[in-house]
């Protein structure tokens, strides 16, 4: 994983030089083609270059932080809420340094620009997402495992959401909802093959969980406040490049471009922020993850759940080509099994679900106290 990294981000240093030639290419020989509007491509190269280059760097500095393994389910409980409030002092603290430099009004109308450039396709998204899954997926109602669901959904103490089987060969299960077409929870075909009786009622029951804890909400809340900082980060960017450009037209001028300097400095920092609040909340949805199987647990048992994902890891391991298909799922954060190697890797970083030999020793310790 990491050398695909360090290729991907050699190819974005080359492309990122590319066009820079090009540009200058543009401004010698068709200085009328050339605007100020044509460096927004050149600012979105180089901020996936800086983009990868915390994340590789990142991996090594934060690995051992961001994927903690919780002795209990008080701790976490506890990580999650300092995970959340670290997210969101990350976030005031960005906000407070932008307006010590731009002023707040300023601020606070670029903050208002990038939060709806994150907010709107994040809200399109979460709003059609049933339909969109039912449709990928060809998931239909069933009426048996509904059944199922209405008895978890019972010991669990909420309604029941509607029960959908999906048509895939490979074992997997997972919940989602919008307030346009309300809550599912969707097992695979190969699932109901994979795990019966209590195995079954412990998946489903993590899947519940994610309802009950408004998972989907949480993460949709906490996932938009890095695609802020990081539009954020491109605007003064580009303010930045924009600046520079007339730093030699008089006195005034110079005086923009040290301006201009300074704004490209703080995109440039805004960027590496926003990557590293990323790994913050992707780490808030392994530990999510590890909240939704506590409650697949308790409305089974802890060695139903071990069980369970114990048989999902076998079934991954045994058949590489089916975790290729979810690995490349666009959809593979909605699945209950996304991750199987069990050290702290770009990988891991990456993932929104824990490694399972984590997860299995998460529920060991909770089967100590149940």
């Amino acid at each position: 994983m990491r050398e695909k990294l360090l290729l991907l981000l050699s190819l974005v240093a080359v492309a990122a030089i590319f066009a820079l030639a090009l540009q200058l290419a543009l401004s010698w020989f068709a200085p009328g083609f050339y605007t100020p509007y044509a460096g927004w491509w050149l600012v979105d190269l180089l901020a996936y270059a800086i983009s990868m280059t915390t994340l590789i760097a990142a991996a090594g500095l934060f690995g051992r932080y961001l994927s903690p393994t919780p002795p209990s389910l008080d701790a976490l409980r506890a990580a999650m809420l300092a995970t959340m409030a670290g997210v969101v002092g990350g976030m005031m603290l960005v906000f407070a340094g932008l307006s010590a430099l731009l002023g707040g009004e300023l601020t606070l109308q670029l903050a208002t620009m990038a939060f709806l450039f994150g907010l709107i396709p994040s809200l399109f998204s979460w709003l059609l997402s049933p339909a969109l899954i039912n449709l990928i997926y060809g998931c239909k109602h069933d009426p048996v495992l509904q059944e199922v669901v209405n008895r978890i959904a019972a010991r669990s103490g909420m309604k029941p959401p509607k029960a959908m089987v999906c048509s895939m060969r490979e074992p997997n299960a997972f919940a989602y909802s919008s307030p346009l077409f309300g809550r599912y929870v969707a097992v695979t075909e190969g699932l109901l093959q994979l795990a019966r009786g209590e195995e079954l009622e412990a998946v489903i029951g993590h899947e519940l969980g994610h309802h009950k804890h408004k998972d989907n909400v949480v993460m949709l809340v906490f996932g938009l406040i890095p695609s802020v900082i990081y539009f954020l980060g491109r605007y003064l960017m580009y303010a930045g490049v924009h600046a520079s450009r007339y730093r030699y037209d008089g006195s005034r001028s110079r005086r923009n471009g040290g301006g201009g300097l300074i704004l490209m400095l703080a995109g440039v920092a805004l960027m590496v922020v926003s990557v590293i609040i990323q790994l913050v909340v992707l780490a808030l949805s392994r530990l999510r993850e590890h909240y939704a199987d506590a409650h697949g647990a308790k409305v089974s048992s802890p060695g139903a759940m071990i069980s369970a994902l114990q048989g999902l890891d076998s079934f991954y391991r045994t058949y590489r080509t089916a975790r290729a298909k979810v690995d490349s799922s666009k959809l593979k954060m909605l699945f209950i099994y996304a991750l199987a190697d069990p050290f702290v890797s770009l990988e891991e970083l990456f993932a929104s679900h824990p490694p399972i030999p984590k997860r299995i020793a998460f529920l060991r310790s909770l089967s100590r106290v149940m």
